[in-house]
Formats: structure tokens, C-alpha cells, sequence
């Protein structure tokens, strides 16, 4: 058996993809037998390497490594890999879609509508809003707290992407980390400048964290309980990072699911592991141990 590493791919994750899995082939050519694949548009690539047996590690962010077409590429040649299957990253990649699913089990979520160029949505508003990709990760595309005219402006000029428009929720940014069947300690995520963007994600010293978050213990209890339900509502496997924002009174609003959350040293998923002094290594290690057979 092998360990195959994939990552790069086409989205506008890919830098951050790269990352995790130099990362992760990192952690994996100490112990086991292994390559890495750079991928790019086409994944048939993988083809040429995969031996009956062999594991893949699926280091992808964003588009295709998510939205559930590698997943199905594998399922169909009964590929092994750790992860999620495609018809739950097909639901998680869409953050609408994954709204409805925590709706169904009782998870707060804010207001939302997607824009489909009819600039009027923003009406809808009445308070601060946000702007995002409905199914880009890493806030690629987050905008934050514009005025109506630069609201405007901005989905006209982002209009061949779909958008989402989110009522803007005032709290702590929280993420909750799920592997296997334990949800790990919430790691409690604090921007310097008030907005955890792309820059302050991945420029060192931006933000802080604080892990386990300082929350109240039955809080805790509830947001864990809850985001393990709708792991298992989704279909997840293996491993996902669930992010909210708690709100000045406590209520826990969902905002989005990762099906694959970025794996570098320094990355939500991982700081969470390291609380309960599990190592990145021993992370990887614990990750494919569930795939071997």
C-alpha cells in the first residue's frame, strides 16, 4: 500500500492547496510509502499512479477537489480515499444547500438570499450585510460592511460567479473540528482588524486563536452536540470543520461546512488537534490508519 497525496487543482484555493499537501506528504513519506500529485485541470493523471490497495489523501480546496467530481471520479473506479464521499461534498461545497440541511435539524443560520442578477436582492437588507461566493472557501471573495452603491458594485462586477448575500451576524468567529466520531475542541478565531478574510487566514500574525474557546460549557456542549448531527445529516467521513459565528447572547449561527478544511501546521483543523496534544503527524497518521484495510 501507498499513500497517494493530491492537491493543487484549478480553484482559487490552489496556493493554500499546495500548502497542505506538501504538509501532509511531509508527515506521510516518514512512515509509509508515498507520492505526490500536483494536479491541475486534469485529474486522470492519478490513473497512471493508483495500485489496487493504495490510499489517497485528497489535499484539494475549493472546486473540483470538493464539489464532489474527484469523489465521484474515485467512487467510480473504486479508488480508496480518505474523506468525504461526492454526494456529501456536493451538498457542503453549497453554502445555501448546507444552510437548509442545519435549518432541518434546528441550527440558527443567518438571513441569505443568492443573487441572480437582479440587483433589487439587496432591498431585501435592512441592516449589514455580507458578500461571498456561495461555494468558494479560504473568503475568497468575502466583502464586509460596503454600503449599498459598492454593494451594487461589486456583484456587477462579480456577476459570473453566484453570489451569496448574508445578513452580517455580530459575535465570536468559532470553528468546530469533527474526526471520526469525536468533535474536537472549538477553536475560537480573533482577526486583528474585525474581519477574518483571506489575508488575515493566511498572513502570520493577523490573528489570534484561542483553543478551546472561551465559551460557557453548556454552550460548548450544545454547538458539539449539534455540528457532530449535522456531520452525519451531510453524510461526512472521516473529517470536516464546521464554522460559525456566536452571537452576543449566545446563539450559535452555522455559516458554512469544509469537507476537506486546509491541513497545514497552522490550520484551523490541526490547532484543534494539537489542544488534545495529538501532533500534525499523529493527525495524518490517525486519518489514514481509519482508511486502512
Amino acid at each position: 500500500m501507498k499513500v497517494i497525496v493530491i492537491c493543487g487543482g484549478n480553484s482559487a484555493e490552489k496556493e493554500i492547496s499546495v500548502k497542505s499537501g506538501l504538509a501532509i506528504f511531509s508527515a506521510v513519506k516518514k512512515k509509509y510509502k508515498s507520492e505526490i500529485l500536483f494536479l491541475k485541470d486534469d485529474f486522470s493523471v492519478i490513473d497512471k499512479h493508483y495500485e489496487n490497495g493504495d490510499i489517497i489523501f485528497n489535499a484539494l480546496h475549493g472546486g473540483y477537489g470538493e464539489d464532489g467530481k474527484i469523489q465521484s471520479f474515485f467512487e467510480e473506479r473504486n479508488y480508496g480515499f480518505i474523506g468525504s464521499n461526492s454526494k456529501s461534498c456536493k451538498i457542503a461545497i453549497d453554502k445555501t444547500k448546507c444552510k437548509f440541511f442545519a435549518k432541518n435539524i434546528n441550527i440558527p443560520v443567518p438571513f441569505s438570499r443568492i443573487y441572480n442578477q437582479d440587483l433589487s436582492v439587496i432591498d431585501d437588507f435592512d441592516q449589514s450585510f455580507v458578500i461571498k461566493p456561495n461555494t468558494e472557501g479560504s473568503s475568497v471573495g468575502f466583502r464586509k460592511n460596503l454600503s449599498k452603491i459598492k454593494a451594487l458594485k461589486f456583484l456587477e462586477k462579480n456577476k459570473h460567479k453566484e453570489m451569496m448575500i448574508e445578513e452580517l451576524i455580530i459575535g465570536k468567529e468559532i470553528t468546530v473540528s469533527v474526526l471520526g466520531n469525536n468533535v474536537l475542541p472549538i477553536v475560537e478565531i480573533i482577526p486583528k482588524d474585525g474581519t477574518y478574510d483571506y489575508e488575515s487566514k493566511y498572513t502570520e500574525g493577523l490573528t489570534s486563536y484561542i483553543v478551546p474557546a472561551d465559551i460557557e460549557s453548556e454552550v460548548t456542549s450544545y454547538i458539539s452536540r449539534k455540528t457532530m448531527q449535522l456531520f452525519q445529516e451531510i453524510g461526512c467521513k472521516d473529517y470536516a470543520r464546521f464554522d460559525y459565528i456566536l452571537s452576543k447572547d449566545n446563539k450559535p449561527f452555522f455559516l458554512e461546512a469544509n469537507t476537506y478544511p486546509g491541513m497545514t501546521k497552522t490550520s484551523l483543523f490541526p490547532k484543534s488537534a494539537a489542544s488534545l496534544k495529538m501532533d500534525f503527524d499523529s493527525l495524518i497518521y490517525k486519518l489514514i490508519s481509519m482508511n486502512e484495510k
